[in-house]
């Protein structure tokens, strides 16, 4: 019985070793991932990208233990993750009124978060303790889709309010202009 099953395993052994790689991977097992997209809509935009922010930064997730084990470190649960991301801010569609001749007055709306591009995620640090199973944590797709939220979105817009205001009457006055060489244009920002 021991012989059989020592040439069986011979058998298997030399199989495997003689068996040509075309022949191996038809029978080997494979992974396969498969994404597929459709667009299913297309809206047309009216906003104006007036300036973009290069943004770095450091989000951290703490798992607290309970109060009870608050302070004991091998129940202490870290994550850090290090990121990138370029914000856009800018403007929803200006109105022009003119006063005169070649006299242009720009109603400017409350200025927006357009969006963010380039989002990349430089490093995931983890710092978990050796008995901190059951120590809450937020998962890692929460912490990464928490890193934009409205706060900062408004912080970000008001920080940078003169330079949006700068950039607009810049940027509509060179637009005014290739049309009217001649044109003024006075601007009224909102809020």
């Amino acid at each position: 019985m021991v012989v059989l099953v020592l040439a069986g395993l011979a058998v298997g052994v030399a199989a495997g070793l003689l068996t040509p790689p075309w022949l191996a991977s038809a029978l080997g097992s494979q992974s396969l991932v498969r994404n597929e997209q459709v667009v299913t809509f297309i809206t047309k935009e009216e906003q104006t990208v007036l300036l973009t922010l290069g943004v770095e930064g450091v989000s951290d997730a703490t798992g607290v233990p309970p109060a009870v084990l608050r302070d004991f470190p091998l129940v202490q649960k870290v994550r850090l993750v290090q990121y990138s991301l370029k914000a856009k801010l800018g403007v929803d569609a200006v109105t022009i009124d003119a006063t005169g001749d070649h006299q242009f007055v720009v109603k400017v709306p409350p200025f927006i978060w357009i969006g963010e591009v380039d989002r990349k995620i430089e490093r995931v640090i983890s710092d978990d303790g050796v008995l901190s199973a059951f120590t809450e944590q937020k998962t890692e797709s929460e912490q990464l889709n928490g890193i934009v939220d409205d706060d900062l979105k408004t912080k970000y817009l008001e920080n940078n309010a003169e330079a949006l205001r700068n950039q607009a009457e810049f940027h509509f006055t060179k637009l005014a202009r290739s049309i009217d060489p001649d044109a003024e244009l006075t601007f009224e920002f909102a809020g």
